[in-house]
């Protein structure tokens, strides 16, 4: 059963989040303010839905301290509705961007998709595959990345990005691919979103050592991770 905490200064808008969410069978805790937040927060917490606009603490400072220890996933309910807010709160490295008022069936769907691509089930019959490019492996089972032997810092989100990137590596991928695949786009399409995410992730990887850039933008087309001949894609 999946934990959610929800934070808003709005009581009535957080209780009938409750509401919904307990009727969709989710264990949950409410926060009304930022550093309420902070409190309860614990690793019993599956997923966040995070109000921007609070007293004390606003979302945004929320979710960089979260971001400073945690992977959870965070999803953003807020009515702030600008584009700038939008790129800001998903550079900060939330997972999504949900705008007030919204669609419960919506809703739903967004927090399941995003559970199910962050939970990782260790009774999986997946296929361990190790991918080894330049300094960076990336351990498909395990969920982690690192950079000559140092740990790496990803999001779920961002972590399905570069494990779909890698998947296709040498291959030019869609934005509507990586969309559907990773963010569930046919839910909520959003603006810019796998943008940012792709952004997030050149800003985190070091630079290679051969010169070359881990992920090419190319025009109308997509994305493609970049790889030479040295390179190990499918290490068991």
């Amino acid at each position: 059963m999946s934990k959610l905490l929800v934070v808003d200064d709005d009581l009535e808008i957080a209780s009938l989040l409750c509401e919904l969410l307990e009727l969709e069978g989710f264990t949950i805790e409410i926060a009304n303010n930022g550093i309420e937040a902070l409190e309860k927060f614990d690793d019993s917490i599956d997923l966040v839905l995070l109000d921007i606009m609070m007293p004390e603490m606003n979302g945004f400072s929320v979710l960089s301290q979260l971001r400073s220890k945690f992977t959870v996933p965070v999803i953003f309910l807020t009515a702030k509705d600008s584009e700038f807010d939008k790129i800001n709160g998903l550079e900060l490295g939330a997972d999504d961007y949900i705008l007030k008022p919204f669609n419960d069936k919506e809703l739903i769907a967004r927090i399941n998709a995003l559970l199910r691509r962050t939970r990782w089930d260790n009774s999986s019959n997946e296929k361990a595959v190790q991918y080894t490019i330049d300094k960076l492996v990336v351990n498909n089972k395990q969920q982690s990345v690192y950079f000559d032997n140092k740990y790496i810092e990803l999001t779920g989100t961002e972590f399905q990005v570069l494990l779909k990137l890698l998947e296709n590596a040498g291959n030019i991928i869609s934005r509507d691919t990586l969309s559907e695949t990773v963010l569930g786009k046919e839910f909520i399409p959003l603006a810019r979103s796998i943008d940012v995410h792709v952004s997030n992730l050149r800003k985190k990887l070091p630079p290679r050592s051969d010169g070359l850039p881990w992920i090419k933008t190319l025009r109308s087309k997509g994305y493609l991770f970049v790889v030479d001949q040295n390179d190990d894609l499918s290490q068991n």
